[in-house]
């Protein structure tokens, strides 16, 4: 039996290599952003986390 390979892609937030398959995403109009888990998620839909974390 052949063993199947799955689709690899990274985090948008941590870069992290998660299957495809169990990426969380958030869609925009032309692209479609994955994220290893909700913590991810999270820190990105919270901007003003992010600028604090940066400074």
């Amino acid at each position: 039996m052949k063993e199947e390979k799955s689709e690899k892609i990274a985090c948008h937030v941590c870069q992290k290599m998660i299957p495809k398959a169990a990426a969380l995403h958030a869609e925009g109009q032309d692209y479609v952003l994955h994220f290893c888990d909700t913590s991810c998620l999270d820190y990105w839909k919270n901007p003003e986390k992010r600028k604090k974390e940066e400074t």
